[in-house]
């Protein structure tokens, strides 16, 4: 299949490494790295779902992380890297983070999922995330480093105290501040 986050971190790599050419001493291949960038932007915005972007697709060509499966229907990585990759437009990368706040930020257990519904009975086969336990890890859990990068994309589109109030849910030290507390983390 194909990873639409990839897609997006491999945007990132490109637009960051053609100024490095160009100091280096080599314009030709920093314009070939920016014009894959924006070939590869142009592909990206055509995996908008609606309300956020999907995470890949089958090597069928069916979509995952899409408003369309029953399970997986949006992923917390690929909307936090369509922000941090600069890629898309600012208002479906606004649109995508307000999906993450509605579906994935859960204020009340103080976690940000990576996915949900997690994959538990569908025909979807994603690979090794299934072999979790339904809300465990991967498989719609809380992913610490899919969860950071939601709170680097909150603040790069401004929303500064969000990102430290989602910082804050993160944190250990907030989490293990009684010994019940320790137990549970």
């Amino acid at each position: 299949g194909e990873s639409v986050w990839v897609g997006f971190f491999l945007h990132t790599i490109l637009s960051e490494f053609a100024p490095i050419c160009e100091a280096r001493g080599d314009p030709a291949r920093a314009e070939r790295y920016r014009d894959e960038a924006r070939r590869l932007g142009n592909m990206l915005e055509q995996t908008w779902d609606g309300e956020w972007y999907r995470r890949g697709y089958y090597d069928d060509g069916q979509p995952l992380g899409s408003a369309r499966n029953d399970e997986c229907r949006i992923d917390a990585i690929v909307q936090s890297w369509a922000v941090l990759s600069g890629a898309v437009p600012v208002r479906y990368a606004e649109r995508a983070m307000d999906a993450v706040r509605t579906h994935l930020v859960r204020r009340g257990p103080q976690v940000i999922v990576l996915l949900t519904p997690p994959f538990d009975v569908s025909s979807q086969d994603p690979g090794y995330i299934k072999g979790y336990p339904p809300g465990v890890r991967e498989n719609g859990g809380q992913y610490t480093h899919g969860a950071l990068w939601v709170v680097q994309a909150m603040a790069r589109l401004g929303s500064g105290d969000e990102a430290v109030e989602l910082f804050h849910m993160l944190n250990p030290i907030n989490r293990t501040r009684t010994a019940a507390d320790v137990g549970r983390y």
